[in-house]
């Protein structure tokens, strides 16, 4: 079975985190006090975080796939938190409220999507996978692992919307129900698409390589 790891390079983890750093700074320049507070125009720390991003961001001789990849997820990564922590995504759970859902469901939702393309953008600028591929990839009766996407989203947000109490319930009570009314009903159906999909696979060959892997 191959490495589910040994996708990630030392390359794509330094480009990853400098992208990020290099947004956050930018990020830090225009959200922060600090030109009020030393009573100077936006543009000056601004720039200083331009010129420092910038800095992190130049490799002398270019940035191979795996770089470039992990640098653009970083950025979007980190733009997404910015603006769900700024706000500037409230108009998502206002629209939803003029659609019907209550308030408190409807920033559960934002919130609990956020969380979920955080996990998409983050695993997949650093393994260039899902992270349902690399949750799902050593079961060989999983043939595409993607299609949970949809499955993990739904629990993410489950469990967003029990930690917020969204409810007003008691939260041990909620987590109670969650587990017998969710849990129990996707393992058997988990167990079900188990033994389908392992019936249905007559030569191991032709959907893995040599180290184990997908092809």
């Amino acid at each position: 079975m191959g490495d589910t790891w040994k996708s990630i390079t030392p390359g794509g983890v330094s480009a990853f985190v400098n992208a990020t750093t290099a947004t956050a700074l930018v990020w830090i320049a225009i959200e922060s006090s600090i030109a009020s507070h030393f009573s100077v125009s936006i543009i000056y720390p601004l720039i200083v975080a331009l010129l420092l991003g910038g800095y992190l961001l130049y490799k002398k001789n270019g940035y191979d796939s795996i770089e470039k990849r992990s640098t653009l997820q970083a950025i979007l990564s980190t733009v997404i938190l910015w603006f769900a922590t700024s706000g500037y995504l409230n108009f998502i759970p206002e629209f939803m409220i003029t659609l019907g859902i209550f308030e408190n469901l409807a920033y559960s939702l934002l919130v609990g999507t956020t969380i979920f393309v955080l996990f998409l953008t983050v695993f997949h600028g650093l393994h260039g996978k899902y992270f349902t591929t690399l949750m799902l990839e050593h079961m060989p009766w999983v043939i595409n692992p993607d299609r949970f996407l949809l499955f993990f989203w739904f629990w993410i947000n489950l469990i967003t919307a029990g930690i917020l109490n969204i409810f007003e319930v008691n939260m041990w009570w909620y987590f109670v129900n969650l587990f017998f009314y969710a849990l129990f009903p996707s393992l058997f159906f988990g167990t079900r698409v188990q033994e389908l999909h392992g019936s249905h696979i007559k030569d191991k060959d032709d959907y893995f390589d040599d180290d184990g892997g997908f092809k």
